[in-house]
């Protein structure tokens, strides 16, 4: 095993577990399942079913990051599926920071169609925001604008960015960036290690635990936000930044495989809140196994 020398590597590695296996949570996904298909919410709020798709976190993120940390492969389709539910189970949040994890996890596997969810959401999130009181101080994190600028410059646009931009205290950290996105030989190769260390101060690890020392809970020790800088500059022929920080040592700055080899129409837990939805009725999840089978055939490869 890498012995790591930065102390919050380490601390990270220990605290989140990377190197044990990650159990099966089928039967708390089925749980949550059944908690959202209530005979209630079939009828009148079906919607509410996709929530079940935001609480299995040891079948999206965690088995994610835990895989990619082992260096085995399948971790690709588990930050994929983990976009994918998480897109589709965010529903009436009027906190922008909420929505930042998701657009970082789709951008990271490029996925355009769910970046594009996202912005039709945060469009009519970003009303309250904008009218009620409560909502209009909201804090903001740096990582939050940065995500959105990097939309904007993979999709050539991005229409809530500038509306996002009015809340926070702008770009903070990544202003240089910014300020410097065309060319980035003007910026001083200490700036790339203060952005990891800035990630690894953000993970949550410190003793007493708030706001700004939690800002990449999501991602963990993947440095999720700067590997998106690296994959647009590369899509749009700019410089790349050369980053020596131990924290890119590691398996976790590894950028994605795309295509990942996701395919949500053999994702069973997908597909039961899908059919539920499309159905306004309740499966089980032997039923939906029986159903994948029968549409492709009796060996199909399924994702549990």
């Amino acid at each position: 095993m890498h012995n790591w020398n930065h102390n919050l590597i380490k601390k990270a590695i220990k605290h989140y577990e990377y190197s044990k296996e990650v159990k099966d949570c089928t039967d708390s996904f089925i749980e949550e399942y059944n908690f959202f298909a209530r005979k209630e919410n079939l009828k009148k709020h079906i919607d509410v079913v996709w929530t079940t798709l935001g609480g299995s976190p040891n079948s999206t993120h965690i088995a994610a990051k835990h895989l990619l940390f082992q260096e085995n492969s399948k971790c690709w389709k588990y930050f994929e599926r983990t976009a994918l539910f998480w897109t589709m189970s965010h529903i009436n949040d009027p906190w922008i920071d909420h929505i930042k994890a998701v657009f970082e996890y789709s951008l990271y596997i490029e996925r355009k169609d769910l970046i594009g969810l996202l912005l039709k959401k945060s469009e009519e999130y970003i009303r309250e925001y904008e009218t009620k009181k409560d909502y209009i101080k909201q804090k903001v994190y740096p990582s939050t604008q940065l995500v959105h600028f990097l939309i904007e410059k993979w999709q050539g646009s991005n229409p809530i960015k500038d509306r996002v931009l009015k809340f926070g205290s702008g770009y903070g950290i990544y202003q240089k960036l910014i300020d410097n996105w065309d060319d980035l030989s003007a910026v001083d190769s200490n700036y790339w290690d203060e952005l990891c260390e800035y990630h690894l101060n953000g993970l949550g690890l410190k003793k007493v635990d708030n706001y700004e020392t939690e800002e990449f809970l999501a991602s963990g020790l993947v440095p999720m936000e700067l590997i998106n800088i690296i994959k647009v500059r590369k899509k749009l022929n700019l410089d790349i930044p050369k980053i020596n920080h131990e924290l890119f040592q590691t398996p976790m700055a590894k950028e994605p495989k795309i295509p990942t080899g996701y395919q949500e129409e053999k994702d069973v837990k997908f597909q039961l809140v899908k059919r539920t939805i499309e159905t306004k009725a309740k499966w089980t999840y032997d039923e939906i196994i029986a159903q994948l089978k029968c549409e492709f055939n009796e060996s199909v490869d399924l994702f549990f």
